[in-house]
């Protein structure tokens, strides 16, 4: 059955889930894309463009997205609230052990050491997303896809050098990149 299919699929990701929506990107993307089929490479980075966009957490957005995609409003019910349950367990958990233990050195040890984890699970979901981006998941010259490279590069410079927003910067990029790919009729 399927919702249990995808009920236990995202328990497990929420399972094993640390550091936010973007750091487990790869676990998402290898259960969804590569173990089940539920959706191409390109589909699940569409999710994650869309995911970005809405409001709430990334994680939870694209679970509810694959659960719809999947199982209808069911799936939707179904994969959100398997995602959600170990970190409210975990982190219910995890309040009573830290308040009482909070001023320990070794605790905050802990702490520290699981912040270079985290960064590099982000960056390697983002090697990811660039390359999907930039090459269609293959890195060449010959199949480089230079608006989206051209885009990246802009909003970036506008990110750090004007302080633009992010979700203004989304909504930018998505309305010229749709101009560009649009009048150069790139496939996209």
């Amino acid at each position: 059955m399927i919702y249990f299919e995808l009920f236990q699929t995202f328990f497990l990701i929420g399972l094993f889930s640390f550091g936010g929506g973007m750091a487990n990107m790869e676990l998402m993307r290898s259960r969804v894309v590569a173990q089940h089929g539920w959706m191409t490479t390109g589909e699940f980075t569409d999710i994650i463009s869309i995911a970005e966009m809405t409001p709430g957490p990334l994680g939870i957005n694209i679970a509810s997205f694959v659960g719809t995609r999947v199982g209808g409003v069911p799936g939707t019910l179904s994969a959100t609230c398997a995602y959600v349950l170990p970190s409210l367990v975990i982190v219910m958990i995890l309040a009573k052990v830290y308040y009482k233990y909070r001023n320990l050195d070794r605790v905050k040890g802990v702490l520290n050491g699981l912040h270079p984890a985290v960064a590099a699970m982000v960056l390697a979901a983002a090697i990811k997303i660039v390359g999907n981006a930039w090459w269609g998941g293959t890195a060449s010259l010959s199949n480089s896809n230079l608006v989206a490279i051209l885009l990246t590069l802009i909003f970036l410079v506008l990110l750090q050098k004007k302080k633009a927003g992010p979700v203004q910067t989304i909504l930018a990029c998505g309305v010229i990149g749709a101009i560009l790919y649009g009048a150069l009729g790139i496939p996209v």
